[in-house]
């Protein structure tokens, strides 16, 4: 981002002869969300005494703001501080930028006494802490056009490995928004019945300078169906304060062929759960089964009955059968997106990295978190 700096000196103040201060703002009429810079210089004028200071702007829902540089002279009897700032205005309308500032006093003979310790014997330094009231620094903030999603000099670009896949084969997809300005939270695309959509946390990086802020944010996407699907376009308005005009970050419709995948490959072609039959009165059978082993535990001598009867087994120990059964790190990750369980997601993902990145973990250690359903 180019920055051209016009300094506005905006208030000079001497407190009771013995300290001075005074701001310098680039912009004391911004567009919501644009960078400013802000120079604040305190100097020591009563040069009689030891003097310390603290100072800060206060937190604030009205804007961000972050400390960039700080230089001292810290010569006794004659202390200058200065700070540099930028500042992002949250809010259109008026907006104080407030202030807390303390100055310190003491003398040199407290200041000998608390050096004078070693490092096992540390002296604290006696001094007498003055709160000063410093008078906030008025901003007519403007609004920013309708719609606008993001404020600064960006650009998007995109992969996407392939745009023909098979059934819950999933397509990868890669986003990159970076620039200059303070990027805010954004989300790129919404749940869709057509689709899953499986999201690690973007990588988002903000880098504060003497220009503004470069920020990157990277989204890594895997996206799977049963059917062909049209990933939607996503348009970012975008606003830059420095040639007043917006533009637009823009990611065009995916349109993904879905092929079928032969049920004579999968590993279960039984629907699961089984489809129900209203005629189905297989249920009294096992209720009857049931009552009869029940009947027969009080009628046979124990010793008698010597086998074991072996129920059914439920649908979730069919699906952990099958899981230990699979041979490849593919055949494992078929499985799981077809079970369209979120307690398999953080499996999937990992599968993911195996199959199509190349990540290097064992297949058993993968089993082993599916059957402790970690998520």
């Amino acid at each position: 981002m180019k920055f051209i700096i016009t300094v506005i000196l905006f208030l000079t103040v001497t407190l009771a002869n013995d300290i001075s201060y005074n701001f310098h703002i680039s912009n004391k009429t911004p567009y919501q969300n644009e960078v400013l810079f802000l120079d604040v210089n305190l100097s020591q004028e009563d040069h009689s005494t030891v003097m310390l200071f603290k100072f800060n702007l206060k937190k604030s829902k009205a804007y961000d703001f972050h400390q960039i540089d700080f230089k001292e002279n810290d010569n006794y009897h004659d202390l200058r501080h200065q700070y540099k700032y930028l500042i992002y205005p949250k809010q259109e309308g008026t907006v104080a930028l407030e202030f807390e500032m303390i100055k310190s006093f003491t003398d040199d003979d407290k200041v000998a006494y608390s050096i004078s310790g070693d490092r096992d014997n540390v002296k604290g330094l006696v001094k007498k802490d003055i709160s000063v009231v410093v008078e906030p620094l008025q901003l007519s903030v403007k609004p920013l056009p309708k719609q606008t999603d993001l404020v600064g000099d960006y650009k998007l670009t995109y992969s996407l490995d392939k745009s023909s896949t098979s059934a819950y084969d999933p397509v990868h997809l890669k986003v990159l928004l970076e620039g200059e300005g303070n990027l805010p939270s954004l989300s790129l695309f919404s749940k869709d019945e057509r689709y899953h959509l499986f999201t690690q946390e973007p990588k988002v990086k903000h880098l504060h300078h003497s220009q503004g802020t470069s920020s990157s944010v990277e989204w890594d996407y895997a996206i799977s169906a049963k059917e062909s699907f049209e990933l939607p376009e996503v348009l970012l308005k975008a606003f830059n304060p420095q040639t007043k005009k917006s533009y637009d970050l823009k990611i065009p419709a995916q349109a993904i062929t879905v092929k079928q995948i032969d049920k004579s490959t999968l590993l279960d072609s039984k629907d699961s759960p089984s489809i129900v039959n209203k005629s189905d009165w297989s249920w009294l059978w096992t209720l009857c089964s049931y009552v009869a082993i029940f009947i027969a535990g009080y009628l046979l001598p124990k010793d008698l009955l010597k086998r074991k009867v072996v129920l059914e087994k439920s649908e979730e120990e069919r699906l952990g059968d099958a899981i230990n059964t699979t041979k490849t790190d593919k055949e494992l990750l078929q499985l799981l997106l077809v079970q369209d369980n979120k307690k398999y997601r953080k499996a999937v993902v990992l599968l993911e990295s195996v199959v199509y990145n190349g990540k290097k973990v064992s297949l058993e250690k993968i089993k082993k978190m599916c059957q402790e359903g970690k998520k």
